[in-house]
């Protein structure tokens, strides 16, 4: 199964996942966390690019906070690998403190809860 069909799975099961993000700059590692939403962000440019709001619950982080979780985030779908469901842990809650199903930026919205 592809990245965008695991994370569109774990949107619909309200599953939390494990994933690598890879993007440079940024500190590597494994993060845990929950997807939200994945969607097609459309920057000032034009630019498109695929982006997933996670709400990170645990792992790596470049936050400089004391204890940086739980932190709704958005990454790049191109960024992240080794994606895995983990399907033995309860649906997790929606993160109503930040997360707004209305946002203007899901307007193209692949998957969300």
């Amino acid at each position: 199964m592809d990245k965008l069909n695991k994370l569109i799975q774990t949107v619909e099961t309200r599953k939390p996942i494990t994933f690598t993000y890879n993007k440079p700059g940024k500190i590597q590692g494994t993060r845990i966390g929950n997807v939200h939403a994945v969607f097609i962000f459309i920057a000032k440019s034009g630019l498109k690019s695929t982006k997933v709001h996670i709400v990170q619950t645990a792992g790596v982080s470049d936050s400089d906070c004391e204890n940086p979780f739980p932190d709704f985030r958005m990454f790049d779908i191109g960024t992240i690998d080794n994606i895995e469901i983990l399907e033995s842990e309860p649906q997790f809650e929606i993160f109503k403190e930040k997360y707004n199903s209305e946002w203007h930026g899901y307007a193209n919205t692949i998957a969300k809860v």
